[in-house]
């Protein structure tokens, strides 16, 4: 695939022409999520992505005059990755606009785009084939091969997060400045503020805003994501998993993720498509329909990291 072919949702919806119904609808999606914001997304000719992982290297020596040349070839593992539909229909009775306006159904296409949002992001954290075989695997499951696993405490009840553990973990995430992140949960974003009030930590952790007043955080230079804001429903990371040395549910894990080619990225074969429905035969419900036939790709071993086992208390170095 072409690199030409990656794009963020933020970026498809500025190829929109302004009049189009779609682009407001799919800004709200870049709006209400960060993770939205910056995972870019690919569009397959086929039904399903087939890639390509280095297995083993060849193995070329150096020789005298006269010598034969080495020869061989390397081993690489093919696998592949499908797409997966997400289909929602938003209606709302039209007795309920004509009373309160198209304001109303307004307020409930977006209260149906959050938790459209919000399944996404909870299945590109949790999602998991072997509980529901409809869904892509998340970040959790595909941790789970390639060495990407690690521990910040192996301690019952795991440990505060020490910075020394997470920079082991983040020297074996590939990738150059600006296309390395790090999903952490929404409650650890306290800590990370008064991390950065640290004298011995400041330099590392460090809080700017971006163009509309949202703080943006960063350690090491790399971007804090968290999935979505505060509201009333639950996050999809939480101090709630049980640490590596086993005790209460009190401890919750950091990852570390490359995007782009070659990298973590979503695949799609029909891209995010909202359609206004309009008025139905039942001449009582308007419609609005959101589609999205999408997936995920995770092609170098070395795009994602995980580390479990950190509690709910002040970061450490």
């Amino acid at each position: 695939m072409s690199v030409s072919n990656l794009m963020t949702l933020t970026e498809y919806a500025k190829g929109m022409a302004p009049e189009d119904v779609r682009r407001p609808v799919i800004e709200m999606f870049t709006q209400y999520s960060d993770v939205f914001e910056v995972m870019p997304f690919e569009g397959l000719k086929g039904s399903k992505y087939v890639g390509y992982r280095e297995a083993a290297l060849a193995t070329p020596v150096f020789r005298a005059v006269n010598e034969a040349s080495s020869s061989g070839h390397g081993v690489i593992s093919p696998f592949d990755e499908a797409t997966y539909i997400i289909d929602h229909d938003i209606d709302i009775d039209r007795a309920i606009q004509d009373r309160f306006g198209p304001e109303r159904r307004n307020y409930e296409e977006r209260m149906g785009i959050t938790a459209f949002a919000r399944l996404w992001i909870d299945t590109f954290v949790k999602g998991d084939q072997s509980v529901n075989p409809r869904v892509f695997n998340g970040l959790q499951v595909r941790a789970q091969k390639f060495g990407r696993l690690y521990y910040n405490s192996t301690a019952s009840g795991g440990a505060a997060l020490s910075l020394a553990n997470l920079d082991t973990m983040l020297n074996n995430l590939s990738g150059k400045s600006g296309t390395r992140y790090l999903f952490v949960p929404f409650l650890s974003l306290p800590l990370w503020i008064q991390a950065a009030r640290n004298q011995s930590l400041t330099g590392y952790v460090m809080q700017t805003w971006d163009e509309i007043g949202r703080p943006k955080l960063t350690y090491a230079g790399i971007r804090l994501l968290y999935g979505y804001p505060k509201d009333d429903q639950v996050p999809v990371l939480q101090f709630n998993e049980v640490a590596y040395g086993t005790g209460s549910a009190v401890t919750s894990s950091i990852y570390g993720m490359t995007l782009g080619e070659g990298m973590l990225r979503g695949i799609y074969v029909r891209n995010l498509t909202p359609e206004d429905v309009g008025l139905l035969e039942d001449r009582k419900t308007y419609r609005t329909h959101i589609s999205w036939d999408v997936g995920l790709v995770d092609e170098f071993k070395y795009c994602l990291t995980r580390m479990t086992s950190w509690t709910n208390a002040p970061i450490v170095a």
